[in-house]
């Protein structure tokens, strides 16, 4: 058996429990007979899935994966899709001015016309019942994603829909993690990121053969945390490997996260595109510049979390990477050399993405004395200003972040001396190793 469908002959636990926390509030039906590898009927169609059954399951291997043998009752009605992306539209104007075109029904109207199978339907209830944001936010991925498709892709309508589908259903994945994982704000390692970052090949495994699902759909899914720069995941694809309906998804995605952190979506979508250009392709960011320019003022200072006096401490850190860049990059040159390709590949897209980050963050003026005394100074500029200089400075901070777990992540099945090399570089960095190591 190969290791594919070794894991998909196994239950999941997190999936699982899942279920067994739907059955308190929704009957959890075995629509298949669930069968182990060996041959044995380990429950009949009709029977019910609940605490009484975990053990029982987790304690076999299966013919068929569990999803595509239970069906959950009370499923996401295409009410509760369009009341949601109505409520998307009176809360974001970047997301009511991206929708304002007459190509097609109104998007609240054409998203819950989307056709759900009933594994899907059962999979998209478990998904929202997992977080009391989760149908908002996959609503939104979904607008977004229908409306950008409708712009770069005219007239293919089955793809408009393919994409609104993936756009319901591209974060599935996430219910065969361990949700401890999943929680905002929650400080993972190298070891607990590469769970998170394998959410997309598993929702691509699990819609791939799921009843009303495909190949094509399931493809999307799989590259909505892609990048056309390469430094994305799962595949790190580039260029015309980012085929234009993956990318419109993986648009959708991250301007919908930007929305979720609040209604200075447009600043934050306009500053990120600005500092690390070229991850998506210009269709797409003019579509958004224009929606941008046509939603409006931007939100007060208020209306955000934090303040410049609260980014201190993200200034300083970003400052203290970037000199420390400058200070190693010659000392590793040499080592590089005899590196493997895909290191020195991986190194190369690194230093292309700092020098960028080194650019943005000269041009807006933080590297030009003590961070402490240039926030004080900007305290008395527009709030308009302090808005965009707050998104900024978060957004080099989770730049530089990102940069050293994708790293971590590229780098973990390479060889032990390519694994030093990095760790020894991205101890550097963080100023835990002499310049000269």
């Amino acid at each position: 058996m190969s290791e594919t469908a070794a894991l998909e002959a196994e239950v999941n636990p997190h999936y699982l429990d899942h279920l067994v926390a739907a059955s308190a509030s929704h009957e959890v039906e075995v629509t298949e007979d669930i069968v182990t590898r060996s041959g044995v009927k380990l429950l009949a169609r009709g029977a019910r899935i609940d605490a009484s059954t975990r053990e029982r399951l987790l304690a076999h291997k299966l013919s068929r994966p569990l999803e595509q043998c239970v069906g959950v009752s009370g499923g996401v009605t295409p009410e509760q899709i369009g009341q949601a992306a109505e409520r998307w539209l009176d809360e974001q104007p970047l997301l009511r001015a991206l929708c304002a075109e007459d190509r097609g029904l109104p998007l609240p109207r054409s998203l819950p016309r989307l056709r759900l199978s009933p594994g899907m339907q059962s999979l998209l209830r478990l998904y929202a019942q997992r977080q009391a944001d989760r149908l908002h936010h996959a609503v939104g991925v979904a607008l977004v994603a229908k409306a950008l498709a409708r712009r770069l892709l005219p007239g293919d309508v089955d793809q408009h829909r393919r994409i609104g589908l993936a756009g319901l259903l591209h974060d599935v994945g996430e219910l065969y993690l361990d949700p401890a994982h999943l929680q905002r704000g929650a400080p993972l390692q190298a070891e607990q990121w590469r769970q998170i970052v394998s959410h997309p090949v598993i929702g691509h495994r699990v819609l791939r053969d799921l009843d009303g699902g495909a190949a094509d759909l399931a493809d999307l899914v799989l590259g909505h945390h892609e990048r056309l720069d390469g430094f994305g995941y799962p595949r790190g694809l580039q260029g015309e490997q980012f085929a234009v309906a993956t990318q419109t998804l993986a648009v959708a995605e991250w301007l919908t996260g930007l929305m979720d952190e609040g209604p200075a979506a447009n600043i934050h979508a306009s500053i990120a595109t600005k500092l690390i250009p070229g991850e998506f392709g210009e269709p797409a960011l003019e579509l958004l510049r224009a929606a941008a320019r046509a939603s409006g003022t931007p939100p007060r200072l208020t209306e955000t979390p934090g303040t410049l006096a609260d980014a201190l401490p993200q200034v300083i850190h970003v400052a203290e990477v970037l000199t420390r860049w400058r200070m190693v990059r010659g000392s590793f040159d040499v080592r590089l050399a005899l590196a493997s390709p895909e290191l020195r590949a991986l190194v190369a897209l690194c230093r292309h993405r700092l020098q960028q980050l080194q650019a943005s963050f000269t041009s807006a003026g933080l590297d030009a004395g003590a961070p402490e005394q240039l926030v004080d100074e900007l305290a008395d500029e527009s709030p308009t200003l302090q808005l965009e200089l707050l998104s900024l400075i978060r957004e080099f901070h989770w730049r530089i972040g990102e940069m050293e777990r994708e790293v971590l992540l590229r780098t973990h099945q390479m060889s032990p001396d390519d694994q030093t090399l990095v760790h020894s570089m991205i101890a550097a960095l963080k100023g835990s190793l002499p310049v000269a190591a």
